[in-house]
């Protein structure tokens, strides 16, 4: 009988470390995915124009920090998809980084990628492309990043390897100073090698991270609970 007491809190445990879908959604979207520009933009998930006569290697998106009410658990990056959706995601391997930095919205422009990252750089996620997009969303899980605003603004760094010269696939909501409204203030900006780095604009990105329900904390407590009861059974 004392096994037995012993396994039932661990079974209660296990369900949920396998049931993601007892948690709430929370998103932060920066940018609006219904507004595109001067047009909706390629880079750097699916257009590279092989003119340039060199392969592109880096992207930098840099995010202000006034985009977040506070500290978030980065575990999901998510791009919206606006056009020719059908067509493959960019063929090779992209490795996706995430950055505290001091650098400000048009500020990362015309100087080495490397002095536009803070010491906080960390691997999000590796992406290998050469797939196509099953919905309007293009989702990018990877290794939490827990992003404090009150440190400094957000940087995505993308490094790219085994790239084609000339690729064209979907496009994706993107901002520029011409869209926004009533002169408000640009987000983001970015800086790229894909030929002309444009610095004063970039792609509509979501972050969000997941919440256990209340309900799923409660069986994290009786389950402790009963590990509790059955160790002092066995004592």
């Amino acid at each position: 009988m004392k096994n037995g007491s012993r396994r039932l809190p661990l079974v209660a445990l296990l369900f949920l470390a396998a049931a993601p879908a007892d948690a709430l959604t929370h998103e932060v979207v920066v940018g609006d995915p219904g507004l595109y520009g001067q047009g909706e933009n390629g880079f750097p998930f699916s257009t590279l124009p092989g003119y340039y006569g060199y392969p592109s290697t880096r992207y930098q998106q840099v995010f202000a920090s006034s985009a977040f009410s506070g500290t978030f658990n980065i575990q999901e990056l998510v791009f919206y998809a606006s056009s020719n959706a059908d067509a493959p995601i960019l063929p090779g391997t992209l490795e996706i980084f995430l950055s505290v930095t001091d650098r400000g919205v048009n500020e990362i422009s015309f100087r080495p990628f490397d002095d536009n990252l803070g010491a906080s750089t960390r691997f999000f996620a590796a992406l290998s492309g050469g797939f196509s997009l099953t919905g309007p969303e293009l989702v990018i899980g990877g290794s939490p990043f827990l992003y404090d605003p009150a440190q400094g603004n957000l940087l995505l760094d993308i490094r790219f390897t085994g790239v084609p010269l000339g690729h064209a696939g979907p496009f994706f909501a993107a901002l520029s100073p011409a869209s926004v409204v009533g002169g408000t203030a640009m987000p983001f900006s970015r800086w790229h090698d894909f030929g002309i780095g444009f610095d004063d604009q970039g792609l509509v990105t979501g972050f969000r991270t997941y919440v256990p329900e209340p309900a799923t904390f409660m069986l994290v407590g009786l389950g402790l609970a009963g590990l509790w009861m059955a160790r002092r059974r066995s004592d």
